[in-house]
């Protein structure tokens, strides 16, 4: 054009860029720019949006010598311009100058497009920030009548769950499964369970679940454990009982951290005890109590220190016509050797011999244990004997116990206790064996004679100073014979 002596004009240059920019052609863009100024054509804001659109896969780098340019020429920026400079940014996971040009964009009175708040929304999700991203989405909804991509809605539902924000949660929830009519993933719904147990919500715990039915998954323990912690912190304790019995039923056998929601609850004082007994006198009106739900009191009466109620809820056990189960006697074990009760703890074994139930290790150790918590403790090495006669392998706490007995007791034979310990595959850590040592060096100490007491540290008088050879050292430079 230029050699047929036709001036291109503003079209001529745009059209130019447009197609520099669909290629993104930076380099080739720039120079088209400057052969316009060179010209006398002055650019226009469409200009300058081809020439942004030219760098969107380039760094920020390269985006603020353009904007410096438009500046400079006095060109404003239109809503395609900020819609090109905020997706530069959202592309590149930069939030903050996304959001600033967004307020910068209303500042003047142009009012963002619907993708541009979907990007910008989307990002604050995902970067952890659920309360900017609904307070977004919420006001865009509001000034708009064009109503957001349903993906916006899990998003932000899927952000406040991650950060387990309460309020946020429950209203994106009842959005997207109320007025959405969606169906949220098990992945969300797990995370949706998570926040109703650590607030106490049962009611959005029941209706995730509803969810995970309605997608054709089957529950298992860990949709239903949040379900127990919700009841708990709710302070719905006979709810939290009656899930125990539903896992029951459903053969979904709960785990300890299942039931450390419901332990902790009952065990706080004894009146906390009392009234979970309470509860379970109403449930046993109305429904079969199940083992688990009296194993837990049982516990809890253990971890109170309270052994006259640990005793009584085992006693009670054929009042609810429930069969005690090994763990129950792991209980009453713990219970034996917390209070040094060895003669209860005969008994224990026998009644668990009657009801059929097999020592195991955890069974030998136990009494072991309660065997060292005696001034006599031959038992001890007894149990131990039968224990590896039975091929279970004792466990190094085990060994630590009788070591320690055994120093304090003056029994050498804890020489041939970590002997074993060795044998048994235990490894001696450099703690214990300085440990060992304490203990021997503090024994001797209690046992030697008494030692001459020691002359008394000189009076301090007061006078600070050097004499005598140090001040000669000093005074000669430490050189003198």
């Amino acid at each position: 054009m230029k050699a047929e002596g036709i001036a291109p004009n503003l079209d001529t240059y745009n059209n130019l860029l447009r197609c520099l920019a669909y290629h993104h052609r930076a380099i080739d863009a720039w120079a088209i720019l400057e052969d316009m100024i060179l010209v006398g054509v002055q650019p226009d804001v469409h200009t300058f949006n081809y020439l942004i659109e030219a760098h969107q896969a380039r760094t920020s780098v390269y985006l603020w010598p353009i904007v410096r340019k438009m500046e400079s020429m006095s060109v404003k920026p239109n809503a395609t311009t900020y819609r090109l400079i905020i997706h530069y940014f959202t592309s590149a996971n930069n939030f903050e100058c996304a959001l600033r040009y967004l307020q910068k964009m209303k500042s003047e009175g142009i009012e963002p497009d619907f993708r541009t708040v979907q990007d910008i929304i989307q990002l604050a999700a995902q970067q952890g920030q659920p309360r900017l991203a609904l307070d977004l989405a919420t006001s865009y909804e509001k000034e708009s009548v064009r109503r957001l991509e349903p993906e916006v809605w899990i998003s932000c539902l899927l952000s406040a769950a991650n950060c387990l924000w309460k309020d946020g949660v429950v209203q994106c929830w009842d959005y997207v499964v109320q007025e959405l009519r969606i169906n949220p993933d098990e992945g969300l719904c797990v995370q949706v369970l998570n926040t109703a147990a650590r607030h106490g919500l049962p009611d959005l715990a029941t209706d995730a679940l509803r969810a995970l039915k309605a997608a054709g998954i089957q529950w298992q323990e860990h949709h239903l454990a949040p379900l127990i912690e919700s009841f708990v912190n709710a302070g719905q304790l006979k709810e939290a009982l009656i899930t125990l019995e539903i896992m029951h039923n459903a053969d979904i056998p709960p785990l300890p951290t299942t039931l450390a929601p419901i332990f902790n609850f009952i065990k706080k004082d004894v009146d906390s005890l009392d009234a979970a007994w309470a509860v379970i006198d109403e449930l046993h009106q109305e429904r079969p109590i199940d083992v688990v739900v009296l194993n837990l009191l049982l516990e809890a009466a253990v971890a109170l220190g309270d052994l006259q109620r640990t005793i009584g809820a085992y006693k009670s056990f054929s009042d609810y016509k429930v069969k005690a189960n090994r763990e129950t006697f792991y209980s009453l074990l713990r219970g034996c050797v917390s209070a040094g009760h060895r003669d209860l703890g005969d008994l224990i074994l026998e009644d668990m011999k009657q009801a059929g139930v097999s020592r195991d290790k955890k069974i030998y150790e136990l009494m072991v244990e309660l065997c060292l918590s005696q001034d006599t403790y031959e038992d001890a090495f007894v149990f131990l004997e039968e224990m590896k006669a039975e091929n279970f392998v004792p466990s190094a706490d085990v060994y630590k116990t009788l070591i320690r007995k055994c120093l304090y007791s003056g029994d050498n034979r804890y020489h041939i206790a970590i002997e074993e310990m060795k044998e048994a595959g235990h490894k001696i850590s450099l703690i214990f064996k300085q440990e060992i040592r304490r203990i021997q060096a503090k024994l001797d100490a209690a046992t030697s004679p008494d030692s001459e007491t020691p002359e008394p540290a000189p009076k301090n008088t007061g006078k600070v100073g050097l004499e005598g050879s140090a001040k000669r050292f000093i005074e000669t430079g430490g050189l003198s014979q």
